[in-house]
């Protein structure tokens, strides 16, 4: 157990002293050598880890080790629990390293209690896990169970953390931490499904070096979750093709959520193990995402923004915030901002819909005064995804095991023979959309068909005139697309001055965004209206 969640390649490494022994070492040169390397230096999660190894294996040791040596090692261990408890006291490593605390303070604390009831000075190290582990379901998760960005990395290795404590719970007198952690901990086992690769690996790990399988979530779930994440985690690992989707006739919690607390979004239609689902960070000045569909990965990392003012890099000076989620039978929106220099903002937008399977990322470039706005925007793709160029035109198919997204650069000419305003490359390993505008505004949409079934069926798209009392706008005032597959139609608009009663084909419009169908009579059935 104690290799749940841990990366793949840490795995043949974990410590033990069976395996330490294997070589034909004397066991106490081998516990020597581990005391002489771990005194007086701050543990990291490896060294956390092989401390509970020792520890799990000292009831065997009293068997094959001299007491001295014995009693040796059960004191470095309670010593370091004692030392870690002591740290959190005071505050330390609950922002560094809050699972080398959790580990040494709370898990190694409620072993020895669990392993050695009859010495005292085990027994009375209780209530010290207890209170450790409780106040990390208390003061790391929010109100959705989700950990914060910055932390996001270390949640399959603290839920298996937990998940071994609630065990070790069973068997002690008062539990492993007091019933107002369970809620904490039965929703850290929900967002850890929502993100959940189909493979069980986490979200933003690496494919080669990450947490595989997926044993930590199945025995979490099983062991602490509710009857609907045990019935979500059989479906989401079971690898079945069954269709699962959230609302009330299913009783299921939504597929997607939003904390501005933990910087943290997952857009997601439905709980269906080949829905497409994209997760996207934003702890700082970088805004990491991640849009998986089914078994494939497209793109994991950070989503560059580059801006450029009349030949000028321009920096951030701020972090991203949110300015708007929405969540409802349609779509999954979302929208952060970021200052930068020069008076200028960054507007990024995030639309995931639902029933339509299409996603639409842009960037509205917003400048205090006319310029020259040179964009760069770049999404790390995988290693296995493959990007096939159209031969005329410049839309593109993205392609994992099985082909999974057709991408309209909107903001660019459909035909290649039209060479204005910018270009979609592959470029060190990244998609590159690089467009160029002369105004106070620059917006940069990409729409990604993910629907499979309309992969064969003629598209286009088209740049649309957009009026305010009969006078057409710059494209630095506002912007419209019509967007078509097949039979399937869409409207697409953005304000990028304050938002005017305008029209485009003859709907009017007084938000700052919005997107729409053309229904079978050719209505505008609007999907989602930002004010």
């Amino acid at each position: 157990m104690l290799a749940w969640g841990l990366p793949a390649v840490e795995v043949s490494a974990l410590f033990s002293p069976e395996r330490a022994a294997e070589d034909g070492r004397p066991l106490r040169a081998v516990l020597r050598e581990w005391l002489d390397e771990m005194a007086g230096q701050r543990w990291a999660r490896r060294d956390a880890l092989s401390a509970l190894a020792w520890c799990r294996a000292l009831p065997g040791l009293a068997a094959v080790l001299p007491a001295d040596a014995w009693w040796e090692l059960l004191s470095h261990l309670l010593h370091r629990a004692a030392e870690a408890d002591a740290a959190g006291a005071v505050g330390a490593h609950w922002d560094e390293e809050p699972l080398t605390h959790q580990l040494v303070a709370g898990e190694l604390a409620l072993t020895l209690a669990y392993l050695f009831p009859e010495l005292t000075i085990c027994r009375e190290l209780a209530p010290q896990g207890a209170r450790t582990v409780s106040a990390g379901l208390m003061d790391l998760l929010d109100d959705r169970g989700l950990l914060h960005a910055r932390h996001l990395d270390q949640l399959p290795l603290l839920l298996a953390c937990w998940t071994r404590c609630r065990l070790l719970g069973r068997r002690l007198k008062h539990g492993c931490w007091p019933r107002s952690a369970d809620q904490p901990y039965r929703r850290l086992v929900r967002s850890a499904l929502r993100l959940a690769r189909r493979d069980g690996s986490h979200v933003f790990s690496d494919s080669a070096t990450g947490p595989s399988g997926g044993e930590w979530l199945a025995a979490a779930a099983t062991l602490g979750g509710r009857p609907k994440d045990r019935r979500l985690a059989e479906l989401l690992l079971g690898g079945g093709k069954k269709k699962c989707r959230g609302g009330r006739h299913a009783r299921l919690p939504s597929a997607a959520v939003h904390s501005e607390w933990a910087a943290t979004a997952v857009l997601r239609p439905d709980w269906s193990p080949s829905a497409p689902r994209l997760t996207v960070l934003y702890a700082d000045a970088s805004c990491r995402m991640e849009l998986s569909c089914g078994r494939d990965v497209l793109w994991s990392g950070t989503w560059t923004l580059d801006v450029q003012i009349d030949g000028e890099p321009v920096l951030p000076n701020s972090s991203w915030d949110a300015v708007c989620w929405v969540s409802d039978d349609d779509v999954d929106y979302l929208e952060l901002e970021i200052g930068l220099g020069e008076g200028l903002r960054v507007q990024r937008q995030m639309l995931l819909a639902r029933r339509d399977r299409f996603l639409l990322l842009a960037d509205a470039v917003l400048s205090a005064r006319p310029a020259t706005i040179h964009y760069r925007g770049a999404l790390p793709l995988c290693s296995a995804t493959a990007w096939r160029e159209a031969c005329e035109t410049r839309e593109g198919a993205l392609a994992g095991r099985k082909p999974r997204a057709m991408l309209l650069p909107l903001g660019l000419p459909e035909w290649l023979a039209d060479r204005r305003g910018g270009e979609l490359v592959v470029a060190g390993g990244s998609l590159e959309l690089r467009q160029t505008a002369t105004g106070r505004a620059l917006w940069t949409p990409l729409f990604f068909d993910l629907d499979r079934s309309r992969v064969s069926k003629p598209l286009t798209w088209r740049p649309l005139a957009v009026a305010e009392s009969h006078v057409v706008q710059p494209p630095d005032v506002a912007v419209g697309y019509r967007v078509a597959l097949g039979k399937a139609q869409w409207l697409i608009y953005r304000s990028l001055a304050s938002p005017q009663s305008r029209s485009l084909l003859g709907y009017n419009v007084c938000t700052e965004t919005l997107v729409a169908r053309f229904d079978r009579e050719g209505e505008v059935d609007p999907l989602v209206e930002v004010e």
